[in-house]
């Protein structure tokens, strides 16, 4: 055990029985670092939840049908969502041509990352071009959306919780408003999990006022089936 904590630490291993333990090096001010919460020295190594496929399937749907699945993904994520700098980019540069309404295809989109000097840094011609391909239709833009979104916020989690561990030890003086703030971050996440349900909920209401208008305009007459 002693050998583990060591390598995890950084440390070299010291000798048993010369006093220099975890407790003597408290007593000497020197700072003691902990192990891992689950006990593991790897786990902080561990690479965080993302799916490549998932971000490369959002990516290739919105290169193939940018109208309708940049439309949807600007509504649900933005580019933190993504774990690969260089799907961020390429995120990026497809949001920036569909906001000022120029089009997009595999040439005008390759052409535009050149002229930025982003090309080689997403993967060259072929990596923009394999996109194209990666999926037959932009369909199922919704589940590669929300795959990408999961894994977005388990990362939050992770980042929250090593974060609230790590001030846990140093602020142990603050407990209130560590908790605070703690529960703060937890709900800001949370809030990541249902924007997608409150955009659901935005788009029927403003259906619903635009069916309201429609009878306004009417100017009550009556509609139906005559009879």
């Amino acid at each position: 055990m002693a050998t583990q904590s060591s390598a995890w630490t950084g440390e070299k291993p010291r000798k048993a029985g010369n006093g220099a333990g975890r407790g003597s090096a408290a007593r000497s001010g020197e700072k003691v670092v902990p192990i891992s919460p689950t006990g593991s020295a790897q786990d902080i190594h561990r690479t965080p939840p993302h799916s490549v496929d998932a971000e490369q399937g959002v990516l290739g749907s919105m290169l193939i049908s940018p109208r309708e699945a940049i439309a949807e993904c600007v509504e649900k994520i933005n580019e933190e969502y993504f774990y690969v700098p260089a799907h961020r980019t390429i995120y990026n540069a497809l949001v920036d041509l569909w906001n000022a309404g120029q089009a997009i295809d595999l040439i005008t989109f390759t052409q535009v990352l050149r002229d930025r000097h982003l090309l080689d840094s997403v993967g060259g011609a072929a990596f923009v071009t394999s996109l194209f391909t990666f999926v037959p239709t932009a369909a199922n833009v919704g589940y590669y959306l929300d795959i990408v979104r999961d894994k977005y916020i388990l990362r939050e989690i992770i980042s929250a919780a090593t974060e609230s561990v790590r001030r846990a030890y140093e602020e142990q003086d603050e407990v209130n408003n560590l908790l605070d703030e703690v529960e703060q971050r937890i709900f800001a996440v949370g809030e990541d999990r249902f924007k997608g349900q409150m955009l659901s909920m935005k788009e029927h209401a403003m259906q619903a006022i635009e069916s309201i208008e429609k009878l306004f305009e009417g100017k009550g007459r009556i509609t139906g089936i005559s009879t």
